[in-house]
């Protein structure tokens, strides 16, 4: 009797040993991950839905002239911003950087942070939009919110996925 229960046990080991070998390939390829740059969360078509400006006393919103139009981020940098007044072309970037910046108030900030380059021209090749943005962020991967800092102001740009 105990002979045979060493016997079922040793049968019992090897099929779960056979079982985890042949399972294994499976469970490892399942979890391998799918690394999505960054900047590719931002190609699409977006709208400005507002721009502002902020100091410690108060907020203004702040009318660009482009609340109106759309604008296309392509995955290869390329950027246009089409309204009824026409197209400008130009392009994009969104990058991680590691160096320290001071904010409206003075402070200095350090650690990295996503910044943020918009530069489109008209069909006659003059500058029209040249945003340099100081700090930005996604947020549900539908709306991009990007601040300037200047002496006075903070400056926030938020578009939206359309």
């Amino acid at each position: 009797m105990v002979g045979i229960l060493i016997t079922n046990h040793k049968r019992f080991n090897m099929k779960r040993t056979l079982l985890i070998l042949i399972a294994l390939p499976f469970i490892i390829s399942s979890c391998t991950k799918t690394i999505i740059r960054e900047e590719d969360r931002l190609a699409g078509r977006w709208v400005l839905l507002y721009a502002e400006k902020e100091n410690n006393y108060t907020k203004t919103t702040v009318y660009t002239g482009f609340e109106q139009g759309l604008f296309y981020f392509y995955e290869n940098g390329q950027a246009e911003y089409n309204d009824a007044a026409g197209t400008l072309k130009g392009n994009w970037d969104w990058r991680r950087e590691s160096d320290g910046y001071y904010d409206n108030e003075g402070y200095y900030h350090s650690g990295s942070r996503q910044v943020f380059r918009l530069y489109m021209i008209d069909f006659h090749g003059n500058p029209v939009i040249d945003w340099d943005f100081d700090d930005s962020w996604m947020s549900n991967n539908d709306r991009l919110t990007a601040t300037v800092d200047t002496y006075n102001y903070t400056y926030r740009y938020v578009f939206v996925r359309e």
